[in-house]
């Protein structure tokens, strides 16, 4: 009878989650991923699976997290243009984080040859769709109390240009691009809702 595996499964996938969203799929390796977790290749494919499983799993916790912390504020009914500079802001200051810029796993992955796996690519777009759904939701709340005066094609418009600013800050932050010009983006995504 087969031995079974002891370990923690919330310590292994919050260290799944660390190695993946700081090096991407592709920089991974096996060796990254039994460092992280603790665990050698014959667990790691006996417990949560191949590394495309193990990725998954990180993807799906990035979005819960993710979500909860920097767009949950965006999708209630308080939600408007404060929420919104606070979140875009949020991201520059996370450009300057003494651990190092992490950026957004889903956009960083976008760029990776495994977001053409049905199952990646249908993991992005989902988080892709909560994030303009979010923005969304803000301007809509905000023109209800007239916060901004945006009709309903202005906040389509609106929309996209922030889902371009949010996409765009996690990208160039985590690519280490100077903080004025990070500032620049976010301030210019805010000014174009007055």
């Amino acid at each position: 009878m087969a031995r079974q595996i002891a370990y923690d499964p919330i310590a292994l996938r919050t260290n799944l989650l660390s190695v993946f969203w700081r090096q991407g799929y592709a920089e991974t390796s096996l060796n990254d991923l039994e460092a992280a977790t603790g665990l050698n290749r014959r667990q790691l494919y006996n417990g949560p699976g191949d590394k495309l499983a193990m990725f998954l799993k990180a993807m799906d916790d990035f979005a819960d997290q993710a979500g909860r912390m920097f767009l949950a504020p965006l999708e209630v009914e308080t939600a408007g243009v404060r929420e919104i500079a606070n979140l875009l802001n949020t991201f520059v200051e996370l450009s300057q984080a003494k651990e190092g810029p992490k950026g957004c796993l889903v956009c960083s992955v976008s760029q990776e040859e495994v977001s053409a796996v049905p199952e990646v690519h249908t993991r992005a777009e989902a988080y892709f769709d909560r994030i303009k759904a979010a923005y969304r939701n803000a301007l809509t709340q905000a023109a209800k109390r007239n916060e901004v005066n945006l009709n309903s094609e202005d906040i389509a418009q609106r929309n996209a240009r922030l889902f371009a600013a949010h996409v765009a800050l996690c990208i160039l932050g985590r690519a280490g691009r100077p903080v004025d010009e990070l500032r620049a983006i976010a301030a210019d995504a805010v000014a174009d809702l007055s």
